[in-house]
């Protein structure tokens, strides 16, 4: 039977040993490879999620500024127009009340002819120019009325504008906190998995060092051992 020479023993146990901590480190970078290559696909993939959501958020912010100024215009034009109303209602309502007195002279005139106190032609020529004022005063109702009829349509119409455009500011607004919230959500977890990146690199890390430091002290006992 041969007879094994501890030197060569000793040798072959170091290539061994290097064989081993070679396929072992081998493997302890292939799995931070693998593992950092996973990570750092799913931050990017993150990362573009952030940046969609980001510019879906400037795009909402600028509608919302959009929405904001076209309210302020529609409830100034809304003010204005009611302004204009009250003030066509006054001129038709103080139109109606110089009919109503300018209708009283004629009774009272009427009145007058009847007992006497008033000529008939004095009172004929009294009562054509009475209806020449109203018929002008009734026509400038008419137009009036007319107006306010319109003024009040157009009140109308500004006030839905204004129920649509607070309701479009609402729902702009609720989407806009709807995506900061993705956006949080997503932030928290990019941070997750960053911080998961960083454990397992470390952990790896301290799984090197340990096989180095085994290596270095297998070696030494090996080479003392051979030196006995």
């Amino acid at each position: 039977m041969k007879k094994i020479n501890p030197k060569e023993g000793a040798m072959t146990g170091k290539k061994t040993g290097i064989i081993v901590l070679a396929v072992f480190l081998a493997a302890v970078f292939l799995a931070a490879g693998c593992t950092s290559k996973k990570h750092l696909a799913t931050i990017e993939e993150q990362k573009a999620q952030l940046a969609q959501a980001n510019n879906r958020i400037e795009s909402l912010e600028a509608a919302k500024a959009e929405l904001e100024k076209k309210l302020g215009d529609t409830q100034a034009a809304l003010e204005a127009a009611k302004g204009e109303s009250g003030r066509l209602k006054e001129a038709a309502d103080s139109l109606k009340a110089q009919i109503a007195s300018l209708e009283k002279e004629k009774t009272d005139l009427a009145a007058a002819v009847a007992a006497g106190k008033e000529s008939e032609a004095a009172a004929a020529k009294k009562m054509r120019n009475l209806n020449a004022v109203i018929g002008n005063l009734r026509k400038e109702m008419s137009e009036k009325e007319a107006q306010l009829e319109a003024k009040n349509a157009e009140i109308a119409a500004l006030q839905s504008s204004e129920a649509a455009l607070k309701k479009s500011e609402e729902d702009n607004k609720a989407k806009i906190a709807s995506l900061n919230s993705d956006m949080a959500a997503l932030a928290a977890k990019m941070d997750k998995t960053v911080a998961s990146k960083n454990t397992t690199i470390l952990i790896l890390a301290v799984l090197l060092a340990v096989a180095v430091i085994a290596a270095v002290i297998g070696f030494a006992r090996k080479k003392r051992g051979s030196e006995v």
